[in-house]
Formats: structure tokens, sequence, C-alpha cells
């Protein structure tokens, strides 16, 4: 008997390959796709000081994006998205090997909420850093330049509250240990 709970797939002998309704065109080859093998977390391009829903705006923005051509993208037809290259940008960070400014885009989140940027090749948009907090083109609206210490888990406060749990419940074990001896000894 597995005591495991979590299931094993049942392999089946044969299997279709069924492939999501929007991968059937090949129109769709061309719509710009994310990697994230490239990026590079620093003390400038990282997520802490982000707020509540900043998560959901960015996966909103990757989603709609990744509905769109390259060439849509980088023909300024979105301007919500505010893609850009960094030429003329002077980044805090030395860019990864064999990556230059010139190669470099910026797709925005939203105003107050920074961006992403990478690079380009064909379809695909490496992203290499993510920065809340505009530090590629820091601006005293936005704080200026700020270091950004390694995001913190949101899981903290719980862990700790079960950390005080397992220590009350290990006190409350030898409390009742020491309770059942008093009484062994009384009868």
């Amino acid at each position: 008997m597995n005591n495991s709970r979590i299931p094993k797939p049942k392999v089946k002998k044969e299997s279709k390959i069924i492939k999501p309704h929007f991968l059937l065109s090949d129109e769709t080859n061309h719509y710009v796709v994310f990697s994230f093998a490239s990026l590079d977390w620093t003390e400038y391009f990282n997520l802490d000081g982000t707020c509540t829903n900043w998560s959901f705006d960015l996966l909103n923005m990757l989603k709609s994006i990744s509905k769109t051509s390259k060439i849509d993208l980088l023909s300024g037809k979105f301007k919500t998205y505010r893609v850009h290259s960094h030429e003329n940008a002077k980044p805090p960070n030395q860019l990864p090997d064999g990556v230059t400014l010139k190669d470099c885009y910026q797709l925005r989140i939203s105003t107050s909420k920074g961006g992403i940027h990478g690079v380009f090749v064909e379809n695909i948009f490496y992203v290499i850093w993510i920065d809340p907090l505009h530090n590629m083109y820091p601006d005293k609206r936005f704080g200026g330049l700020r270091t950004i210490k390694p995001p913190s888990t949101c899981c903290r406060e719980r862990e700790a509250h079960i950390l005080e749990l397992l220590e009350e419940n290990q006190k409350l074990k030898e409390e009742n240990k020491f309770w059942e001896s008093e009484i062994s000894k009384i009868t």
C-alpha cells in the first residue's frame, strides 16, 4: 500500500498528444514568448518592495503580450507597454556577457510598477532584470536609485506561528507527563 497522498499518474500504452487551441495555428508561432533562463537577481533588480497586486499585474502583462507578435510590439502599437531600447541607459549592474544596451529592451508593467528588461532572440524575450523600482532609469519621482533586499517569504508569519505552537505543544506534553506522574503517585 502506498502511503503517499499524491496519486501517481497512470501511464496508458497509447496516449494522444493534445495541443491547446492556441498552439494549433502556425500563425501563432510568431507571438512573443517569454523565457526566464537569463533572469538575474541583483541588489537593484529584484522583487522586494512590490505591492500585493504587483505580480498579478506582471503576469497579466506577460499574458497580454504573449498574444501579440514581436513586430507589433516593437512598432509602438501598444503604448501601454512603453517598449523601448536602452541605448542611452546607464544600468547600475553589468549586463550579461554578449548583451549590449542597444539589444536590450524594456517592457513596462505600468507607470508606477516598473517593468522588465531583456533581449529578443527571434520572438523569444529573454528577461534579464525585473525592475519594480525603476532602477534602470532612477528618478526622484520613484525614489531614485534604491538597493533592494532579497524578497522575504510571505509565509514568515505563518512559519513563526507554527513554531510557537510546536513549542507550546511540547511544553504541554511535558506538563501532561508531570501531572500523570503526580496522579499515579496518589493512586
